[in-house]
């Protein structure tokens, strides 16, 4: 790797496997397109399981949001002092928390919701129904992008919730339930987004058309960052 290479700083720990699942992804694609593998740095917040719940109930209360964000902030500031050139979180709830921690410390972030937006409006979607969390929901993530999200019904949404909350307690879905699922909030001419990490990776996308992964997203946004000329090889250029 060349010394100018950029350096992807990953925000992991909120989420089963999330950071795990993306370093996977990025890698593999990375490689793909450069014969290389990426320079990646990686801090895992320490989330207690009762923190992680509240963000999977009916809304997480101001003491639970305030603790998540010290360490979203901390966990910015580890990986800038680690170098990293640019960050990515893959927490669709606590992605407006990280962009703003990335800001303070003086990194470019790698907005996963726009870029599964981005992606929605490619692919001529006008609309899309939106499978996420609560608090996803709650502090309107996704809202104002172009592409107007559909909220699933209130049953529709606590069939999610369950599933969700299987994925850290267990006995964990199966990817039969998710397409059950899928094809239950389906609305004509809309795409799916799974706006959560924690279902992203269950069904094949063979399986699922129409059905929009806010981690595949993110991934080939990092990837682009990662590929894209740094200013020191562009200087050198």
């Amino acid at each position: 790797m060349q010394q100018s290479a950029k350096t992807l700083g990953i925000i992991g720990g909120a989420g089963v496997g999330a950071a795990a699942q993306l370093y996977v992804e990025v890698a593999a694609r990375y490689r793909a397109a450069a014969a290389a593998l990426p320079q990646i740095a990686i801090w895992n917040l320490p989330l207690s399981d009762e923190l992680e719940r509240s963000f999977l109930g009916a809304g997480a209360d101001p003491a639970a949001v305030a603790a998540a964000e010290a360490l979203v902030a901390q966990g910015a500031q580890r990986l800038a002092d680690a170098g990293s050139s640019v960050v990515a979180m893959p927490c669709n709830a606590l992605q407006r928390v990280a962009a703003r921690e990335s800001e303070r410390v003086g990194l470019p972030f790698i907005d996963m919701i726009a870029a599964t937006v981005d992606t929605a409006a490619a692919l001529g979607y006008r609309e899309a129904v939106l499978l996420a969390t609560s608090t996803t929901y709650a502090f309107g993530h996704y809202n104002g992008y172009g592409v107007d999200m559909i909220e699933p019904s209130a049953a529709e949404r606590s069939a999610l919730a369950s599933l969700i909350a299987r994925l850290a307690e267990g006995p964990p879905p199966s990817a039969t339930e998710l397409l059950e699922l899928i094809d239950r909030v389906r609305r004509p001419q809309a795409a799916v987004v799974l706006g959560c990490t924690d279902i992203c990776g269950l069904v094949a996308p063979a399986d699922a058309p129409g059905v929009i992964e806010s981690l595949g997203c993110l991934a080939d946004a990092c990837v682009q960052a990662l590929l894209a000329q740094t200013p020191a090889a562009s200087a050198a250029a």
